[in-house]
């Protein structure tokens, strides 16, 4: 992409080196959050643990951050920005560097309730930070800029942190991702002036924002299609290991195949939530989900008994990554649209509940994988293609009446989302 067209995609004037400052941030905690996947044999081996219990780590993490990043945004929510971004960015680093000199289990779930902690604080702060400092008509940009560096994790990120924990040790590699936490804080602190709080949404908003109408079966599905796509992505490189004997550097272009094409899905997913019916891009992404975790589960039941699984297994197993990446992230801005209509003025508050419910899908992930690794890679398959069917089901009850053809519905009046803040491109 030529360079005009990059500056074109981030906001103008001072906002700029800023608004790069704090996607630097999401880029960490991004591949913090993910990267555990590439390397969670190693980390097993490592503590001596079983596999499942390693696979926990996502959960203790994912479930801490789902609870806490509402709560943190309330006890916070009168301190300036910048000490915010301050405070998480130096617990997610104290995170990190305690994960590089664990020397067991338990310290390592510690270092990682620290790095929930940590990222639960950050990304509110990060992208209410970068709505604040930016032109009201780049504002978009800078939102998309600062989440967008979740989406480069899965590209950029975990590939590298997969690679150098399986060619060095994985302690490097939350040692790098600490290190990218450093120098945020440092850029940050260096740039920012004290920036206002934008105010304290309470618990009970929180809570009142949940029931409206509309709103719980879209953050129940969200819940039950991450919890289908974690279970088999927390334990991808086993998975790929058993079933196609890929493992070292195969293992590191499997994600990367994976992340890249999930860069073009969640670019390409504003286009479309632009022309076609949200809750139809969503039935389309869960629908296509099903069946790719469904060929997961008929290739590795293709190869059970194999000993390290076939050459054909491997490619078929890297064309599969690259379909998964393609339609995993195309729901969650569909979803994050539709929150935006439903809840109009509330918006804001309704899309920080979608982001905890994502989390506390990818915490039930790490214990249903981590019961069904037991039984092999067939399970995980069919486990997570159920899950996002049981999703796909829970959305189409519920949107039934959106997805229908325009004709058929009644008049509507003024779009409630003209008022309210519009949806970004994210993955989870």
């Amino acid at each position: 992409m030529p360079l005009r067209s990059i500056a074109a995609l981030l906001p103008s004037g001072p906002a700029r080196r800023p608004v790069m400052l704090l996607a630097l941030g999401t880029f960490a905690l991004g591949t913090d959050a993910f990267v555990i996947s590439g390397v969670l044999s190693k980390v097993a081996s490592s503590l001596s643990i079983s596999l499942s219990t390693a696979g926990l780590l996502v959960t203790f993490f994912s479930g801490v951050y789902a609870i806490s990043a509402p709560v943190s945004a309330v006890i916070t929510g009168n301190m300036g920005r910048k000490r915010v971004l301050q405070m998480a960015l130096t617990i997610f680093i104290a995170a990190n560097v305690l994960a590089v000199f664990a020397p067991d289990y338990g310290i390592m779930v510690a270092a990682r309730v620290l790095a929930a902690v940590g990222a639960g604080l950050y990304t509110p702060a990060a992208t209410a930070t970068a709505s604040s400092i930016a032109k009201p008509e780049e504002r978009g940009r800078a939102l998309t800029m600062v989440v967008s560096g979740l989406t480069v994790a899965n590209a950029v990120g975990v590939p590298l942190g997969t690679f150098i924990g399986q060619a060095v040790n994985w302690r490097v590699t939350f040692a790098v991702v600490a290190a990218l936490g450093a120098i945020a804080l440092l850029g940050l602190t260096r740039a920012f002036a004290e920036i206002p709080s934008p105010g304290v949404v309470s618990l009970r908003d929180r809570i009142r924002a949940a029931t409206i109408k509309g709103v719980p079966t879209t953050l129940l599905t969200n819940l039950i299609a991450i919890c289908g796509i974690f279970t088999l992505y927390i334990y991808l490189a086993w998975f790929v290991d058993r079933v196609g004997g890929v493992t070292g550097s195969a293992l590191t272009l499997i994600y990367l195949i994976f992340g890249l094409m999930a860069v073009v899905c969640s670019f390409s997913a504003g286009w479309l939530i632009d022309h076609i019916v949200p809750a139809r891009i969503t039935a389309y992404s869960l629908a296509g989900l099903f069946l790719v975790h469904a060929a997961f589960a008929v290739t590795a039941w293709a190869e059970n008994g194999s000993v390290n699984g076939s050459t054909a297994a491997a490619y078929v197993l890297g064309c599969l990554a690259a379909l998964w990446g393609l339609t995993s992230w195309l729901f969650n801005p569909a979803q994050q649209k539709r929150l935006v209509l439903a809840a109009g003025t509330r918006a804001p508050v309704a899309l920080s509940l979608s982001a905890s419910s994502l989390y506390a899908g990818q915490a039930l992930a790490g214990v249903l994988g981590g019961v069904l690794v037991k039984h092999g890679p067939i399970s995980v398959g069919i486990a997570a293609s159920a899950c996002v069917l049981v999703a796909l089901a829970v959305h189409l009850f519920g949107s039934a009446r959106e997805i229908a053809p325009a004709r058929d519905l009644p008049p509507t009046g003024p779009d409630p989302a003209q008022s309210a803040t519009p949806p970004v491109r994210s993955s989870v």
